[in-house]
C-alpha cells in the first residue's frame, strides 16, 4: 500500500508501466504505440526502451516491435522457485488430476493474506478449463480455494481479506456480501469443502478443500476445476477425491 509520505519513484513507475504495457498487448507493439497508450513523451519512451533492452527485459525485433526479453523469464523462474512447495505435495496434485481426470490445483495462504495458486496440473481430457496459471491470486471470496481457506480464519482476518477486493462495492453491498459469506463459511467448515462462486456464469466448477499445517492452522487448499456439465455428472465422487487429497496433503505437511 502506498503512503502519501513515500511517493513512488516516477522513473521506476514509468519503466514498469512500459514493461506491463508490452506484456499486456495481444501483438507486439512499437515504441510509438506504447507512448500513445501510456500518454508519455516519445523521447522519454525511447530512453525507457533502451534501458529495458540493455537490462534484457525487452527485445526489439527487426520490424521495430517490442517483446519481453530473457530477464523476464529469469524473474519468473525465481518467482516459481520461491513458492517452495514440496515435491510430495506436487505429486499428490498430479495424482488427483489422474484420478479425477480433471485439472487439479494446490494453493497456499501467503503472508500478504492472499491465496496463491502454486501447483497446477492440467486434465488430459480435450475439453479443459482455461485461464488458470501458477501465481493466480485475488478475489478469494469467489474462488473455491480462497473460500476453503477463508472459512478457517478468524472473523477479523476474513473481513480484512474480503474487503481488499470490494473497493467498488457500496457499504450496503459489502455488508450484505459479508453476511452471506459468514453463513457460507459455516457450511464449508461443516462439509469440509467449498465451491467456486463463478461456476454458473462461466460454465466452470471448482471444488476446494482446506489443507492444514503442523500448527493446526489452515495452510492452503487443494482441489479440481472442470466444466460444470461434466462436474455435475460425478460431483459426489469428485468431492470425495478432493477431500481425500486434502487429508493426505495435511498429513504430509504435519509430518
Amino acid at each position: 500500500m502506498r503512503s502519501s509520505k513515500q511517493p513512488p519513484l516516477q522513473t521506476v513507475e514509468r519503466a514498469l508501466n512500459f514493461l506491463e504495457c508490452v506484456a499486456g498487448r495481444e501483438s507486439p507493439p512499437t515504441v510509438q504505440q506504447v507512448s500513445s497508450e501510456l500518454g508519455l513523451n516519445i523521447t522519454t519512451c525511447y530512453h525507457l526502451m533502451r534501458t529495458l533492452i540493455g537490462r534484457g527485459y525487452l527485445e526489439r525485433r527487426p520490424d521495430l516491435t517490442l517483446t519481453l526479453g530473457p530477464s523476464v523469464g529469469a524473474l519468473f523462474n525465481q518467482y516459481q522457485r520461491s513458492f517452495n512447495v514440496s515435491e510430495k505435495v506436487s505429486a499428490l496434485v498430479t495424482d488427483l488430476a489422474r484420478k479425477s481426470d480433471e485439472t487439479a490445483f494446490f494453493s497456499t495462504l501467503e503472508t500478504n493474506d492472499r491465496v496463491i495458486l502454486k501447483v497446477l496440473v492440467e486434465a488430459s481430457q480435450p475439453l479443459r478449463v482455461s485461464g488458470l496459471y501458477v501465481g493466480l491470486t485475488g478475489r478469494e471470496y469467489m474462488r473455491a480455494a480462497g473460500k476453503a481457506v477463508l472459512a478457517h480464519l478468524s472473523p477479523v482476518r476474513q473481513r480484512e481479506m474480503v474487503l481488499k477486493d470490494l473497493g467498488e462495492f457500496t457499504k450496503a453491498q459489502q455488508r450484505d456480501l459479508l453476511a452471506a459469506l459468514d453463513h457460507e463459511f459455516e457450511v464449508i467448515r461443516s462439509q469440509g469443502w467449498a465451491a467456486d462462486a463463478q461456476e454458473s456464469s462461466l460454465g466452470i466448477s471448482a471444488i476446494g478443500s482446506p489443507v492444514f499445517g503442523k500448527d493446526g492452522k489452515v495452510y492452503g487448499a487443494v482441489g479440481i476445476v472442470a466444466p460444470t456439465t461434466r462436474m455435475a455428472r460425478s460431483h459426489s465422487e469428485r468431492v470425495r477425491e478432493v477431500m481425500d487429497a486434502a487429508r493426505q496433503a495435511t498429513e504430509l505437511l504435519s509430518s
